[in-house]
């Protein structure tokens, strides 16, 4: 049994998505910001940084890092064919775009959100925000071009990357424009969006809905 720590609007969107795309037994536990469950030493111990997600293996021991999830769980059920297996061809590429979706994108996201984090001068966090906009709107630029060859973001195979990149896209401060600028994302969202696991997933998350205030 997996466990999941995550709360609603976060990151653990895309591995709570992937635990059900799989079918891998898990239970899921809240980290309840409004009451501090993030800065209790007990949460602190298995997330140093106190944020979510969080996944708790079998064997008791924990992971952070929602991409490095995803590739643990898509290879430890290779029939649910989330993730590609070592030795097929996509699978190069597919690390690659994972990466370049939690590396880049994500990073941009937060600057942008969390702009204070960013800087130890008040006056400097609306450049930073507009820096961190320009950033995200044109990574997105280079993954819709990546996402043009076929129904998902690797051509025809659908993977854990589509549930990523379509989560990401949602965190775009100005989603309308977003989905209108990069129109094989908007098209990989929508194909996600009505997969039974992701809805699912989404009861819980509300991902398409994301503000930017409870990460």
């Amino acid at each position: 049994m997996h466990t999941l720590y995550t709360r609603p609007q976060t990151g653990g969107f895309v591995v709570h998505a992937v635990l059900e795309e799989a079918g891998l037994p898990h239970e899921l536990v809240t980290v309840d910001k409004s009451r501090g469950d993030h800065e209790t030493e007990e949460f602190r111990a298995i997330s140093p940084l106190g944020r979510v997600p969080v996944l708790r293996l079998p064997d008791g021991s924990t992971m952070t890092e929602s991409a490095a999830m995803c590739i643990y769980l898509g290879d430890l059920a290779p029939d649910a064919r989330l993730v590609p297996q070592v030795g097929d061809p996509l699978r190069p590429h597919f690390l690659r775009w994972l990466l370049f979706c939690a590396v880049n994108i994500y990073d941009a996201d937060l600057r942008y959100y969390y702009a204070d984090r960013h800087t130890t001068d008040p006056a400097a966090i609306e450049s930073i925000k507009a820096a961190a906009l320009a950033d995200m709107d044109g990574l997105f630029a280079i993954l819709d071009k990546q996402a043009s060859s076929g129904d998902w973001c690797l051509g025809d195979t659908f993977s854990a990357l589509d549930i990523y990149a379509a989560m990401l896209t949602y965190w775009h401060p100005d989603v309308p424009a977003n989905l209108a600028a990069c129109p094989n994302l908007a098209r990989v969202s929508e194909q996600v969006k009505e997969r039974p696991a992701v809805i699912r997933a989404n009861d819980y998350h509300n991902a398409w809905a994301f503000d930017g205030e409870d990460y």
